[in-house]
């Protein structure tokens, strides 16, 4: 569950630092660029809880 929370803050953190660049930089392709890493950062973190959970419950 620690896990689970630590990962939540981090996300939160790295999200409003880059999407802030994003708008601060205002071009598309890093838009395009920060929009990808963002969401290959959410489907690791579900990835991750989800199999660390399967884990917990053996």
């Amino acid at each position: 569950m620690d896990n689970i929370i630590t990962g939540i803050i981090a996300i939160a953190m790295f999200l409003a630092f880059v999407l802030g660049l994003g708008v601060s930089i205002g071009t598309i392709p890093f838009g395009i660029i920060v929009v990808i890493v963002s969401c290959m950062l959410l489907v690791d973190f579900y990835q991750s809880t989800k199999a660390g959970l399967k884990e917990n419950k053996k």
